[in-house]
């Protein structure tokens, strides 16, 4: 296990979830982990981007389901305030699919809700040394309803245009309607009908689940010919 000394001295670390007793939880992680650390709490994310914008963060723990997240959105704008801290998303949402869209958007580690504290712990201690932490292994073989569901994505995939795709890798990396038009040069009433189109061919019912699977399946999806 890494030392408890990894921990810059007099460091701060910010703690946003909206559940008092799993703030109080995490609190107790964080003593454990960086005995000396100052602990800041948010409950929503507009607590979390004062607290960023006016302390120095030696680390941020992020619930990506606390009031105002809007899905990954919330781990973005956090992201781009202090490109400098990690971050670290915490969730009862264990999906292999929502690690690594986090991970893909920036985050320095995933620690799922239901984690053990040690584990926990050595978490922490992994991210504040530099390294990106992670509770399963992204790189295994997909399982079968996995695979078939990829397969589905990538035939839809393979339906969208040039104009599409692009929206798409775009909406991935976290863009707003209005980003992509200014970005595409095209109207912001296009960019919506290419949102539309994109979420009826890989039929998938939201922006977030296309931001997922694209995520995953985009590095294998580039090679495709466009139509």
């Amino acid at each position: 296990m890494l030392e408890q000394s990894m921990a810059p001295p007099h460091s701060k670390i910010l703690i946003a979830d909206d559940h008092p007793l799993f703030r109080d939880a995490l609190q107790q992680v964080v003593d454990q982990a960086f005995p000396d650390a100052a602990v800041l709490e948010a409950s929503t994310l507009d607590e979390a981007m004062i607290i960023a914008a006016n302390d120095d963060l030696d680390l941020l723990l992020l619930d990506i389901n606390m009031p105002g997240m809007n899905g990954f959105n919330g781990l973005i704008a956090l992201r781009n305030a202090v490109p400098a801290t990690p971050i670290v998303v915490v969730s009862a949402d264990e999906e292999r699919e929502t690690i690594q869209q986090a991970l893909t958007l920036g985050a320095a580690g995933f620690i799922p809700k239901s984690m053990a504290k040690a584990s926990m712990v050595q978490g922490l201690h992994e991210v504040i040394s530099g390294k990106v932490y992670m509770p399963v292994d992204l790189s295994a073989p997909l399982t079968r309803g996995q695979m078939m569901i990829d397969d589905d994505f990538q035939q839809g995939y393979a339906a969208l245009t040039g104009q599409q795709r692009r929206v798409l890798e775009m909406l991935v990396l976290g863009k707003s309607n209005k980003v992509i038009a200014f970005e595409l040069d095209i109207a912001e009433s296009t960019v919506k009908a290419h949102v539309s189109a994109i979420l009826r061919k890989l039929r998938v019912n939201s922006r977030t689940q296309a931001v997922l699977n694209a995520s995953k399946m985009l590095g294998t999806v580039r090679a495709m010919p466009s139509l």
